[in-house]
């Protein structure tokens, strides 16, 4: 092994042979922890900083044209800054941030198509409090619409609110006061929305 070595000759001119750049483009972006946390904090600030832009620009839209978008500015940044381009930057700058683009559509396809079902089982839980949350809103009591799905207190139970009941659910007193007067109020009304409502359900065959 060791007359092989001595057999092999150094590359004129200093050179590192073709894989040098490959090489040296690699040590640079691994490189140490403060090389790796500067690389990871200009890729996570770029995607952060673009993706806010533009969904500022496009007026509070978030999709996935915009995603692709802020993941392909990040890769090329990522680039830029780790010199994986080697002695052509900006061309692999370019490729990373595409690359970078089309995994960050494929994740983001794929977790909407995730959220499909959970945003489902969503609306049949708010249809079971839409007056709930009519009522909560026009008294301005928004904040308690998460007590009302802890107690399970729906809009079946509307007629039926007691003091108690919603003490049992940490409804501080004045506004307890104020949901009672108005369940009292509409009381009739929300007896009659109800018994429409089950009319409507669909009949069991």
């Amino acid at each position: 092994m060791g007359t092989m070595s001595k057999m092999s000759p150094p590359p004129p001119n200093g050179a590192a042979g073709p894989l040098a750049g490959g090489q040296s483009g690699m040590s640079t972006m691994m490189g140490g922890p403060l090389t790796q946390a500067r690389n990871f904090a200009v890729m996570t600030g770029t995607h952060a900083l673009i993706g806010t832009t533009i969904k500022k620009l496009r007026n509070g839209v978030e999709d996935v044209k915009g995603n692709m978008a802020a993941s392909f500015g990040s890769g090329a940044c990522f680039s830029l800054v780790s010199g994986v381009g080697g002695p052509n930057p900006i061309p692999n700058a370019i490729s990373t941030g595409v690359v970078f683009a089309l995994f960050q559509g494929a994740f983001y396809q794929i977790g909407k198509q995730f959220s499909k079902g959970k945003k489902g089982d969503g609306a049949a839980v708010d249809a079971a409090y839409f007056r709930t949350d009519q009522m909560l809103e026009t008294l301005g009591l928004v904040k308690y619409k998460k007590n009302f799905r802890r107690g399970m207190l729906s809009d079946t139970t509307l007629p039926l609110l007691t003091d108690s009941a919603l003490h049992e659910v940490h409804v501080p007193a004045g506004p307890r006061l104020l949901i009672l007067d108005h369940a009292r109020t509409y009381k009739n009304y929300y007896k009659q929305d109800l018994a429409k409502r089950a009319v409507l359900l669909p009949k069991d065959q």
